[in-house]
């Protein structure tokens, strides 16, 4: 029998298969990994290396929600991008295999990093606390979207696979509570600015390590999902009036938002392959190779999207591109400019994979405000922040009803094509029904999760497959 540790993996094309964890993990003894402050530190890195790696992280999560939502639309002829842009993915589909087993992998090293952190005198005590903290901050990251991917899923805490071999799944809202324990922790215990690279550099301002500002920013984010509005709040105002971020201004917003340890990002992903590299996956998913033929156009805009932007917000002329091709227009995502090294070398500009940013505090804190009732001024004037920012039209609401209107689809315009902002927030405010069922004649309502892999049901009698599959 194959646990699930083993099988979440790797697991690819609906076929169980094995592998060894990179080392160092399975290589050396668990005492020797973290036996001094360079080794526990090598680990860490690779940990957060892998997070950035991964398929689902680096391209997936954006390019298939994008499709499954209402913003995104496949033009090309890959059959699981089309199960995708048309909501029709089945139980014998293979891109959720990926999915699941990338997520599990990540929460693997996650688990790795405590286990062997709590269990060594090795490490120095203040870097104990850190790396524990950064791990348990990457496993809440990751169960965040396992659970708004695919519902009630295994919860997985310790590496042994005499105990995860043949776990069930545990509730969606006890793996929420496990997230808001684990940042909560994590919050505590990080400091305020980002880590050195180095365990003898005592900071740095590189992002794409964390600090207690990204705890408290996921911590926003999953109390607005849970609906504790006044913890959302809260934490959401504790990172806004931090002196570290600062929203990227009106004059270079266009090219300035997802540039690298940019004052606006709070958490993003190191770049593809090299740590020196300047480009992102996303601009090379996105842009096409030639923009002269319409056989490398495998994305566009759908125009109902595009159309609710005024002619004058720079989202819709900072953030897409026109191209026109035979007399028929394509607007392309643009957010992120350069899809190879070599022309983001050629610009002098380094992007990185942006995923928490303070516009979504802002966005997270007038949603808080509006729902609770309790400062629908200060809510108003958060959603301006935003729309003041992007030259939009400002929204002159002051009942909570038409402020949470105005606030989605500000969420929609301020972050489509990004993570997988407007599939979950579809999902949570229980719209997605309703929006996708008018505009797709394929979308059934089962389809707001992924079907479980059927490898994995089959290496593990207690996991049950998702309602419709």
């Amino acid at each position: 029998m194959t646990s699930l540790l083993a099988f979440t993996i790797i697991i690819s094309s609906g076929c169980e298969k094995t592998v060894d964890i990179d080392p160092p993990l399975n290589q050396i003894t668990t005492s020797l990994v973290f036996s001094s402050d360079k080794l526990a530190t090598a680990a860490r890195s690779g940990m957060f290396s892998t997070l950035a790696s991964i398929s689902t992280q680096s391209q997936n999560l954006t390019t298939y929600s994008s499709l499954q939502a209402d913003d995104l639309l496949y033009i090309a002829t890959a059959a699981a991008l089309q199960e995708f842009n048309n909501n029709t993915y089945t139980a014998v589909s293979t891109s959720q295999a990926s999915i699941f087993s990338d997520w599990y992998s990540v929460i693997y090293r996650a688990n790795a990093m405590i286990e062997g952190l709590q269990n060594t005198s090795g490490t120095t005590a203040s870097l104990k606390t850190q790396y524990i903290a950064e791990a348990k901050l990457v496993r809440a990251y990751c169960y965040f979207h396992l659970v708004n991917t695919f519902g009630d899923v295994p919860l997985v805490l310790v590496t042994d696979p005499s105990v995860t071999a043949f776990l069930p799944k545990s509730a969606t809202s006890i793996i929420y509570a496990q997230m808001i324990e684990d940042l909560t922790e994590a919050k505590s215990n990080l400091g305020v600015v980002y880590p050195g690279v180095t365990a003898t550099t005592t900071s740095s301002n590189d992002r794409t390590l964390v600090n207690r500002f990204v705890a408290t920013a996921l911590l926003a984010r999953v109390q607005l999902y849970t609906g504790n509005y006044a913890a959302a709040e809260s934490n959401a105002s504790e990172v806004i009036a931090s002196t570290l971020y600062n929203m990227i201004p009106r004059t270079t917003m266009a090219t300035g938002v997802f540039t690298r340890d940019n004052a606006e990002c709070i958490w993003a992903m190191s770049p593809p392959v090299l740590y020196t590299n300047q480009y992102t996956v996303e601009a090379s998913v996105f842009i096409p190779s030639s923009l002269t033929s319409v056989t490398t156009f495998n994305y566009r805009l759908d125009p109902r999207f595009a159309a609710l932007f005024t002619s004058t917000d720079l989202r819709r002329t900072g953030w897409m591109s026109n191209v026109t091709l035979s007399g028929t227009t394509y607007i392309i995502p643009f957010k992120y400019k350069y899809r190879t090294q070599p022309l983001a070398v050629a610009a002098g500009i380094s992007e990185s994979q942006v995923v928490v940013r303070l516009a979504e505090m802002y966005l997270i804190r007038a949603e808080a405000r509006a729902r609770t009732g309790s400062n629908l001024s200060g809510a108003l004037a958060d959603l301006n922040v935003i729309q003041t920012r992007a030259a939009a039209i400002l929204t002159t609401a002051t009942d909570a009803s038409s402020l949470l209107t105005a606030i989605a689809l500000e969420n929609r315009k301020e972050f489509f094509c990004e993570q997988a902002y407007r599939w979950y927030n579809l999902k949570r405010t229980g719209e997605a029904d309703a929006v996708l069922g008018a505009i797709k004649s394929s979308y059934t309502p089962h389809a707001k999760l992924l079907p479980i892999p059927q490898a994995a049901i089959d290496a593990n009698y207690n996991l049950t497959q998702n309602p419709g599959y």
